[in-house]
């Protein structure tokens, strides 16, 4: 049994797969096309979206020209579908998204995929094929380059993105693209350094962990980073946590951030199974805002490398519960490369 807003692709190249990805979600990116432009601030908005495409096609070019397949497959505008796919950065609303716990030396991690009570049909699972690169991940319709929730690649790394409320902005490569990029890393060591020196016009937490459960931890804002190997078991929420970058930490709307990362610290084990990482997840003793499980979760996900599965439960679909969807590109890879 797999959920019904469950998608597979297939392309030859990354272009090939958004034409896909843009066959298949186009009825739906219009309409929030449509939706986005009867705000009267949508202009305005298009036009600051302008400068954050350019500064992205100059260092990232591939991803416009999958921006550009996507926009001629669904029948949109590319400034339009671009403004739209980073609304989040324009609008700059400070909300508190996403908990991530890591557990048994890095081989399970727990995500609660946090958005807005009425965002659970936003969101599905997309399994995608693309020349020799599969991954699999939670998938936003309205981000079409993928990568902005949490994401197996067979390149070589799981990826859970936690957003951040930090002070600092400047025109830059939006966080929404850095996470595609630093989903598809091969090597961290070889990798991470050349990608923190693009600009970047804000900033997301992404935890990181490799095929043998080496965990990095990378907290970017606009204008700074850190990087750290955590002490495990690991929880991030959205409030930065590295001490380097205290003094750009903003003011988070509701403060639910510190009480999930409290509630996350206090419930996690060294050594977890599956089953106690679902009540993790599940935990709701903070009330409908401020618990792990809250009004605005609207996906969860568990991967765990020991048994070469992903586990995934949309609130669009709470009565299938939690569905297995195995891994074997990601675990095998492991295996030829140990």
């Amino acid at each position: 049994m797999v959920h019904r807003n469950f998608h597979e692709v297939e392309g030859d190249n990354p272009a090939a797969c958004a034409y896909e990805l843009g066959r298949l979600f186009g009825p739906i990116v219009q309409e929030y096309i449509a939706y986005a432009r009867e705000d009267e601030d949508w202009p305005a908005r298009r036009q600051d979206a302008q400068l954050l495409l350019e500064e992205t096609a100059r260092y990232f070019p591939g991803y416009v020209e999958e921006l550009k397949a996507y926009a001629r497959a669904a029948r949109v505008d590319l400034l339009d579908l671009w403004t739209m796919s980073i609304e989040d950065e324009l609008d700059d609303d400070g909300s508190e998204k996403c908990t991530t716990v890591i557990s048994n030396e890095g081989r399970l991690i727990g995500h609660n995929e946090d958005w807005d009570p009425d965002a659970s049909e936003d969101i599905c699972i997309l399994k995608k094929r693309c020349g020799g690169v599969t991954t699999l991940e939670l998938y936003y319709y309205a981000c079409p380059l993928g990568g902005a929730a949490i994401s197996i690649s067979s390149r070589g790394y799981v990826q859970a993105i936690n957003s951040l409320d930090h002070m600092d902005r400047q025109p830059g490569v939006p966080k929404l693209v850095m996470a595609r990029r630093l989903s598809e890393m091969k090597s961290i060591g070889a990798e991470l350094e050349g990608v923190l020196g693009i600009p970047r016009s804000s900033g997301f937490a992404h935890n990181l962990v490799d095929r043998t459960g080496h965990v990095t931890i990378v907290e970017t804002t606009a204008t700074r980073e850190s990087v750290w190997h955590p002490d495990l078991p690991s929880v991030h929420t959205n409030h930065l946590l590295s001490p380097a970058l205290e003094k750009l930490r903003g003011e988070p709307d509701g403060k639910s951030t510190f009480r999930r990362y409290r509630s996350a610290c206090d419930l996690v084990q060294p050594v977890m199974n599956v089953r106690t990482m679902e009540r993790l997840l599940a935990d709701d003793s903070c009330g409908s805002r401020s618990s792990l499980f809250n009004r605005n979760t609207i996906g969860r996900a568990i991967v765990d490398l020991d048994r070469g599965v992903a586990s995934f439960w949309l609130r669009r679909e709470a009565r299938k519960g939690w569905i297995d969807y195995p891994i074997n590109f990601f675990c095998e890879a492991a295996e030829v490369s140990s």
